[in-house]
């Protein structure tokens, strides 16, 4: 009768030992998926943060660009129709 009581408390023991050991399994598994998550949302923000970046300098690079033609049109240097067929190349 002792021996099973002794059985039967070894029994309990190891299986709270499982449990606890996987939960704490669980647990890093977890936690490394959300590092994985987090360092994508990070290259995700970055790759939008320089692609604002890039559409912010080819805007102000377009309009340096239609300035110019426009300073150029002033000057006499180029007339209406060309100032006009050079700013729909730059555009498109």
């Amino acid at each position: 009768m002792l021996n099973y009581l002794v059985f039967g408390i070894a029994i309990i023991i190891f299986a709270t030992v499982i449990i606890i050991s996987g939960k704490a399994i669980s647990r890093g598994i977890e936690a490394k998926q959300n590092i994985n998550a987090n360092s994508e949302d990070e290259k995700i923000a970055t790759s939008d943060t320089e692609e604002n970046a890039n559409i912010s300098n080819s805007n102000s690079n377009l309009i340096d660009q239609i300035n110019d033609l426009n300073k150029l049109k002033e000057q006499g240097i180029i007339s209406d129709e060309e100032f006009k067929k050079a700013k729909d190349k730059i555009l498109n």
